[in-house]
């Protein structure tokens, strides 16, 4: 099932439908809708990587869950869960194992929270690719809070999840053997209501406290309607959102797994 997922992701998700639509209008390039469809495939991908079109869609994912500013105001809670991003092994050119820009936030915010109230922090999340050997993708996370001054009695690892719906599984089995109910989890702002809809669902009961906040006060310029390579990966990780919490609610509402 994940690997069939894995697929279809890669299938729906840019650049791969914008080279099928070019590749329809090639081979039907005789019929008066393909050059209609070309025109619409070359307005749909001028939108979508335009600064004022690509902030209007993330939006409502980032705004839907405020930063925990103050932990305490959440009342108690017995752990805090962080859910892994990208980890980078020491491989190639990379000469030390770390995390990618929205991991290290992550991590950050974890560890803001961390001092504020110190609770067991759970690194969710391990190897997701199939078809490469695992790296210990999530000791590096952890190792990062222990560089940071968390004690590693207090960091549990779990490393068998591969995508937000086994994050939520396996984190589950974590709190129920430690006996701890109420907890905070921490992800990107923009990962946030798709998280919180599984975790709710399937973990109760989660406290939002997103991180990894990318959306500023909006400010319009003439370039901001050209596609930069700021919006580019920024639209794709949107898409990816909207696409998940889409598939997430199918399988919440109708498959019982």
């Amino acid at each position: 099932m994940f690997l069939i997922k894995q697929f279809i992701k890669a299938l729906l998700l840019p650049p791969m439908p914008w080279l099928l639509l070019l590749l329809a209008v090639l081979i039907f390039w005789q019929r008066r809708w393909a050059r209609k469809l070309l025109v619409f495939t070359f307005l749909l991908i001028l939108a979508l990587h335009s600064g004022p079109v690509n902030y209007a869609l993330r939006y409502p994912l980032e705004s839907r869950y405020p930063p925990l500013i103050d932990p305490a105001k959440a009342g108690n809670y017995d752990a805090i869960v962080v859910l892994t991003g990208g980890s980078l092994p020491a491989t190639g050119l990379i000469p030390f194992p770390s995390v990618n820009e929205h991991m290290f936030r992550r991590l950050d915010e974890a560890w803001r929270l961390y001092r504020i109230r110190p609770k067991p922090i759970i690194i969710s999340g391990g190897h997701v690719n199939p078809f490469t050997p695992a790296m210990e993708e999530n000791k590096i996370a952890r190792d990062i809070l222990i560089r940071w001054g968390v004690p590693k009695n207090h960091i549990i690892g779990e490393e068998k999840s591969r995508d937000t719906f086994e994050n939520a599984l396996e984190t589950q089995k974590v709190l129920k053997q430690h006996g701890w109910k109420r907890y905070l989890l921490v992800t990107s702002a923009l990962h946030m209501p798709r998280s919180m809809m599984l975790f709710a669902e399937r973990v109760p009961e989660p406290i939002p406290a997103p991180g990894d906040f990318s959306l500023g006060r909006f400010e319009l310029t003439p370039f901001d309607f050209f596609p930069n390579e700021v919006v580019a990966p920024r639209m794709f990780a949107t898409i990816h959102e909207y696409a998940g919490l889409a598939n997430y609610y199918l399988r919440l509402r109708f498959l019982k797994e």
